[in-house]
């Protein structure tokens, strides 16, 4: 009976792998009652409810199942096998039963919160054995039985099998042993029922608020005084002091944000630099960060030599160093920092921003101190409506007006809350509002004027979170404060662990992941950074208040740890800070076996025995080597089987990457960065079927790729910095199969960039012939390719379904539809490589007239394209077929004529019928067209630098459906600007000379 329950169990966890997803459970938390104290949930206790669901359902998918795993076949005891399996279901259903009401009483009841503590271990030690013996089953799957590793042939070996069996069974029995009691003490606790709580996160994405820093409310007067202050030069000394004091969340980092950027501070200090300090005091890495922020580079100098070296950066400049977060009230620590900031020009200031009067006179008794006032009544309630409704959508009823206000009124002017408050309500509707009005929102303390009630009303904003965003939110308390997050690695790491669902099974892992991230924005809780072109977020910060609020409810599982602080063997998920430490320090500390992320920061570490260190944590999912300069150990790297995530940063002494790394079946994200000795790949990574993500970035020496075409989940592919690279495949595995197969089935984003030797996709034509005659399809799911910096690449395989496109700095390629590689393009009648094409971006004087106008004539779907440094002659007539064209840029380019040279009438091309929006960037011409007037679609024209640009053509008095006019740094145009009244009069017009970033436009 307990060989049958063992690998019945084994069985269980192959339905957990359906489409390619994670094997972990999903960790998801349950609801939360508002509690009158503040006390903060564990992030695993908040989890529990969900992982005992995903038990349940996958033992109810096995139950139902008519027979179960490979292995569980072989030993022929299904009937006994189905009855353990409903004994174990029914305790865990009794458990997960009471979970709810458990977490609720743990506040007040000690025992239900160690009762909690127990189970959670139990449950996670649940999942990590089911995941060693699901793998081994998907291991078995992958690998032809004569080519099956040592391990994975002794597993499934006949004399093994006995000795396995018992193994796990003993697990099993101990674990369940553990749930019976488990089960029992929950009724002596008297734990009641309690239903799940649900709050699902709506389909689509939110749209992310602006940064605090971009656009501030209330704060017009505050950026006016502190202008002056640092503008002023009453001071004796060279260098002087501001503070900006204030209570936690008042936006004191936005507002000394919005005047550093501001262009007359920019104009008036010749160096400026940004620093945050936060919590720890350390000298050497202050100035180091000021030094990076003044952009010196300080590699190779030591701690003795950093000062002298700052104190020569800011020697005779007018400096403007802003502090931000200070905390030291150490008048010797600080003077140790102070005394090398002197020496700048006379005017020189320090700003500093700090919650304590007594920071503030600590850097400088003679500190001008600002006080930080709180928002208004009106300006807290606008800003509250701001993030409660999308823009022109503020009707409110009275009930619903009075709990708004209500609500802000306990805000207490501190714009975090209120922001985080009002993306509670984003696109709630009444009754849901009406849902605040009693219990939970007498529960709300009032922010006082010393900081207190501010986390209590995050607390509420968090506890109030979707349950799935409550995991991914805790688990940004792994990185520093003020870190700034790249958002496609937290994605991949939030992936890695299991804390994204797809709802329906067939969802892309990555844009839910996405969907949840833009929620987390919309709601306050992480803060935008950076956006792209597309106006996709790739950066994002969190406030510091927020940090400490993840880290209180990350409990003991997310930690930093810094070897410095005492024993914690609860920690699940650990980011190292520390440099220099033994296995030996690590397990004094840490239960490695329970680590299931291990994330080493940028930094020169030196790790005694990291062999040891991995095999020890071989539950880990999640491993980021940053700038560990070390070996993979052979031995161990195998033993990492649960393995999700693997990144190896700047690694120096890799030349050749395992052949144990393809027994990683589990393996989803594949990044290697820097590591420029590396020579060679395993020759063959079909067994990764897992794959969905590999990156190779900047490793020069590597001049060979195994065949990546059939991996089946691989979604994105990234060649960056291969010097050495090339061909993409040089050799072919068709020969391995009888049936057709299809070209990199799941690959949905291609990047070539500057891989400056890359010729081409495949090594021969022979080879590509039998590729083609393998193959029944290529790329089926591909949209989005990007080719930069690839000079000497004239070839590429046709990408029939591409929908974004990028060419810059590469001579134009050459679309050979068929397989016998002719010189020229051949396009034929019925060949249309670019018909879903919808965005393509062009930049490089050297792309070739003839290829560009065969990629526009087929691209008549196209509605946005962006051109930089090109000449437009040299394809003028290619883009009369555009017909769907909508948004054109053009930056930089020669001959910029909109004429078509045909035409004798100066009429406008016919494929502009469309047009909706038109930027133009460095136009060396006069003016405009006067065509441009019979544009009757027209909406929104940027002009960005156009130094000779002196007019506008009378003719755009009739863009009657013009509604925005952008006019940047065009300084004749803006000083004729009152001369062209008549033809502006009915279009909104802003003119601007600040720096500005144009992709914005």
């Amino acid at each position: 009976m307990e060989m049958a329950l063992a690998f019945a169990i084994y069985s269980c966890m192959k339905s957990m792998r359906k489409h390619h997803q994670t094997i972990v459970s999903q960790q998801k938390h349950s609801q939360t009652l508002l509690h009158p104290c503040f006390c903060l949930l564990e992030m695993a206790e908040a989890a529990l409810f969900t992982i005992a669901t995903d038990i349940l359902k996958s033992l109810a998918t096995e139950i139902a199942k008519p027979a179960g795993s490979f292995v569980f076949r072989q030993i022929k005891l299904l009937r006994g096998a189905k009855d353990e399996l409903r004994s174990l279901e029914g305790t865990v259903q009794a458990i997960q039963a009471v979970l709810l009401d458990a977490e609720k009483q743990q506040w007040d009841k000690e025992q239900v919160k160690l009762w909690l503590k127990r189970l959670k271990d139990v449950l996670y030690d649940v999942q990590d054995l089911l995941d060693d013996v699901a793998t081994e089953d998907l291991r078995r799957e992958v690998t032809p039985g004569n080519k099956m590793s040592k391990s994975v042939r002794i597993f499934f070996s006949k004399s093994n099998q006995l000795a396995q069996r018992l193994k796990v069974a003993n697990k099993v029995q101990e674990l369940r042993r553990t749930l019976d009691e488990i089960e029992n003490d929950s009724k002596l606790l008297k734990l009641e029922l309690h239903p799940e709580e649900t709050m699902a996160i709506g389909r689509g994405k939110k749209p992310e608020r602006p940064s605090p820093d971009e656009k501030i409310i209330g704060r017009e007067e505050d950026k006016k005084k502190i202008k002056q202050l640092l503008l002023s030069s009453s001071s004796t000394k060279s260098v002087s002091f501001v503070a900006i004091v204030g209570k936690g969340g008042l936006g004191k980092t936005a507002l000394a944000r919005l005047v550093y950027n501001d262009g007359e501070v920019k104009e008036h200090f010749g160096l400026k630099m940004w620093v945050c300090v936060s919590d720890v005091f350390d000298v050497n890495s202050i100035i180091k960060d000021i030094l990076k922020s003044a952009k010196v580079d300080c590699q190779g100098y030591d701690h003795d030599q950093l000062p002298s070296l700052l104190r020569e950066t800011l020697g005779g400049k007018k400096y403007l160093l802003v502090l931000d977060d200070l905390w030291n009230e150490d008048r010797d620590k600080w003077s140790k920092l102070g005394d090398w900031l002197e020496g700048g020009q006379w005017g020189s200031k320090i700003l500093v921003t700090t919650r304590s009067h007594e920071v503030a006179k600590v850097t400088n008794a003679k500190s001008v101190i600002y006080d930080l006032r709180g928002l208004s009544e009106d300006e807290s309630w606008n800003l509250f409506k701001k993030n409660a409704f999308e823009e022109g959508e503020e009707s409110l009823d009275s009930e619903q007006e009075k709990i708004g206000r209500d609500l802000v009124k306990k805000c207490a002017g501190v714009p975090l809350a209120v922001r985080t408050i009002g993306g509670l309500f984003y696109s709630k509707k009444k009754d849901e509002w009406l849902r605040y009005e009693g219990r939970e929102l007498l529960d709300i303390p009032e922010i006082d004027e010393k900081d207190g009630g501010i986390m209590e009303v995050l607390k509420f904003s968090y506890d109030h979170l979707p349950s799935r965003l409550k995991h991914c939110f805790a688990y940004c308390s792994l990185f520093p404060k003020d870190y700034l997050y790249d958002k496609e690695m937290v994605i991949h790491f939030w992936v890695a662990q299991g804390f994204i669902e797809s709802c329906n099974g067939e969802d892309n892992l990555e844009e839910v992941a996405d969907m949840y991230l833009s929620e987390l924005l919309c709601r306050s809780f992480l803060d935008v950074n950076m956006k792209g072109k597309d106006g996709e977020v790739i950066y994002f910060k969190m406030h510091d208040l927020m940090h400490d609020l993840a880290q209180k409810v990350a409990g003991g599982e997310c930690k930093i740890v810094n070897f410095r602080g005492h024993t914690d063997r609860g920690i699940r998920h650990a980011s190292f800070t520390s440099e220099l430490f033994s296995k030996e320090k690590m397990m004094s500390l840490l239960d490695l076996r329970k680590l299931r992320t291990l994330i080493f920061w940028s930094g020169q570490w030196h790790v005694l025995n990291f062999d040891g260190v991995f095999s020890g944590a071989k539950h880990c999912r999640v491993l980021h080597l940053g700038y560990a300069n070390i070996p993979l150990p052979l031995s161990s790297i195998e033993k990492l089987k649960h393995l999700r995530y693997l990144c190896i940063d700047k690694n120096e002494s890799i030349r050749s990457l395992p052949d144990s790394i393809t027994d990683l079946v589990n393996l989803q994200f594949l990044k290697l960065f820097r590591c420029r000795c590396l020579k060679t790949f395993p020759r063959d990574l079909r067994k990764l079927f897992n794959l969905r993500y590999l990156i190779i970035s900047e490793c020069r020496s590597l001049s060979y790729l195994p065949p990546l075409s059939e991996l089946p989940s691989l979604r994105k592919l990234i060649l960056r910095g291969l010097d050495a690279l090339e061909f993409v495949q040089r050799t072919s595995d068709v020969g391995q199969s009888k049936t057709a197969r299809t070209v990199f089935p799941s690959l949905e984003r291609l990047e070539l960039v500057g891989c400056r030797e890359l010729k081409g996709w495949w090594g021969s034509s022979e080879l590509m012939r039998a590729y083609q005659k393998h193959h029944q399809s290529s790329f089926p799911k591909l949209r989005s390719v990007t080719i930069w910096g690839c000079s000497e690449l004239n070839f590429v395989p046709p990408f029939p379904r591409v929908e974004h496109l990028t060419i810059r700095d590469a001579e134009m390629l050459e679309i050979k539809p068929n397989p016998n590689c002719p010189s020229k393009p051949q396009m034929g009648s019925t060949f249309t490589p670019f018909s879903k094409l919808k965005r393509l971006y062009l930049q490089g004087d050297d792309l070739e007239s003839p290829m560009l106008e065969t990629l526009l004539r087929s691209a008549n779907n196209l509605e946005f394209m962006s051109l930089n440094d090109c000449d437009i002659r040299s394809f003028s007539r290619g883009m009369r077929h555009l017909s769907s064209l909508q948004e054109p840029h053009v930056d930089i380019c020669e001959g910029l004529d909109l004429l078509c040279e045909e035409d004798q009438h100066d009429t406008p091309w016919p494929f502009l019928t469309n047009l909706r929006v038109l930027k133009i960037t460095y136009l060396m011409g006069s003016s405009l067209p006067e065509w441009i007037g019979n544009l009757s679609l027209f909406e929104k024209l940027v002009l960005f630098n156009c130094p000779s640009l002196e007019h506008l053509p009378f003719e755009m008095r009739n863009l009657t459906h013009l509604k925005e006019l952008r006019i940047i740094r065009c300084p004749i145009l803006e000083k004729n600007r009152h001369e062209e009244r008549p033809q502006l009069a009915h279009i909104p017009v802003i003119f601007s000379e600040d720096e500005v970033d144009e992709s914005n436009y």
